[in-house]
């Protein structure tokens, strides 16, 4: 079973809620959370959502986030403040009501890693290669896509290889793991052949085949060659991918042979 994962960027409020922002940095012992999150139940502040993460500029403290929901509270925020403060595993509290819209703004830059990142709707994607296509013509777009992915495949291979001192197999299993984590789409590989340099690779729910919505042809060119670039590195000789299957030409699945 897959759980979709909705981005911490942006919250959804219901009528008479009211919405705060809280970031609070913690050391890094066991149980900090726990009590962070008591001050909050105790005072009838609602968590709606939150991530808990590291960051290089606090080596032994972690940062939770959160928005919550403080219609109903019985302590002002000041009082919450200065309890959290209070706490012997608490470091900071910023609060921070989210006007006019709900977005997360406490927190820049976005984060991948420790790689800076930026969230785009499919529908952006969409817009670009549309725009491109016309500039392109649809086959130079073909050619400018399938390069541009296997150069980022070949980017993503060497950097996960390195981080993790990954290689063949597992470096493999990365690349299905990675894909899902980052939502790109939920790759499968069927069959892998690695004295022969070959595979056979299916993708459900490929975002590049939505944004591109319904097409009478193949048409996930970049995914095409981010996996011959990831590949090529697996592998260490180059390889080329063929889509054989598309889910936006009403395929089930995208489907794809290295060789």
């Amino acid at each position: 079973m897959h759980i979709p994962k909705r981005l911490y960027s942006l919250d959804f409020f219901r009528h008479g809620e009211w919405l705060y922002q809280i970031c609070i940095v913690l050391k890094d012992v066991p149980g900090a959370l726990a009590k962070a999150a008591k001050v909050l139940a105790d005072a009838n502040i609602n968590i709606k959502t939150s991530s808990s993460f590291y960051l290089d500029e606090y080596p032994h403290a972690g940062v939770w986030s959160a928005f919550i929901d403080v219609s109903n509270a019985d302590k002002s925020l000041r009082e919450v403040e200065e309890e959290l403060r209070s706490l012997d595993v608490v470091l900071d509290v910023i609060f921070k009501e989210p006007k006019p819209a709900p977005f997360e703004s406490i927190h820049f830059p976005v984060l991948h890693g420790n790689t800076r990142a930026v969230i785009m709707p499919r529908g952006m994607f969409w817009a670009l290669w549309n725009t491109f296509e016309k500039i392109f013509t649809h086959s130079g777009l073909i050619v400018v896509l399938y390069d541009t992915g296997k150069k980022m495949g070949e980017h993503a291979a060497k950097r996960i290889s390195e981080m993790f001192g990954l290689r063949g197999k597992q470096l493999v299993e990365a690349l299905t793991q990675a894909g899902q984590a980052t939502g790109w789409a939920i790759t499968e590989i069927k069959d892998i052949d690695f004295k022969n340099c070959s595979a056979t690779i299916t993708v459900k729910d490929s975002f590049e085949a939505a944004a591109w919505r319904k097409k009478p042809y193949v048409v996930c060119h970049w995914t095409r060659g981010y996996l011959a670039g990831y590949l090529s590195i697996v592998f260490n000789k180059q390889v080329d991918a063929k889509e054989t299957k598309c889910l936006a030409k009403g395929d089930e699945y995208c489907e794809f042979i290295i060789e």
